[in-house]
């Protein structure tokens, strides 16, 4: 089963590098299923993608299907995977965060996680901050998502069929 993360955290970097996982992110995670550690890879913006490691196994047979793609889809599968890291929490929860993906998440001593459907997102809080100054711009999204998309309602009327009621 999936993992759906939500929520924002704000935490500290100690001077080894590491950071505690959020207990509210690690509590979703069944070790069974979901396995025990976690890869973290360069994200879009900058800041870092942290998956589980069932997770990322999916990412990787998902991305095994395009093997023989083009040369910019090799280009991205080389980012991708060539940026990834193992990350082992110990038994406090803490994770460390190599310096070459820190660098690439702008990451400093304060740090902003987001759960992000499938994905833990860390960001540096200051970009955070930035990224989020623009209400605006959060309207914009939602509304160009929505126009395009639909209601909630709507998208699972389309895909059950009939509609939706609210009644029992």
């Amino acid at each position: 089963m999936a993992v759906h993360f939500k929520g924002q955290f704000e935490l500290t970097l100690d001077e080894k590098g590491r950071v505690i996982i959020p207990s509210r992110l690690r509590s979703k995670i069944d070790p069974r299923e979901d396995g025990e550690g976690f890869v973290a890879t360069a994200g879009t913006a900058p800041c870092l993608w942290i998956f589980t490691t069932a997770e990322w196994e999916h990412i990787y047979k998902e991305m095994r299907r395009f093997e023989r793609g083009s040369p910019e889809l090799h280009e991205l599968q080389r980012d991708f995977f060539g940026q990834a890291e193992d990350l082992a929490p110990d038994r406090q929860g803490r994770v460390l965060l190599p310096e070459r993906l820190r660098s690439w998440g702008q990451l400093d001593k304060e740090l902003v996680f987001v759960g992000c459907f499938d994905r833990i997102e860390i960001w540096g809080a200051e970009v955070w901050k930035e990224r989020n100054e623009d209400r605006d711009a959060y309207r914009r999204r939602l509304d160009a998502f929505l126009e395009e998309h639909g209601s909630y309602a709507n998208r699972m009327e389309k895909y059950f069929g009939g509609e939706i009621t609210g009644e029992k």
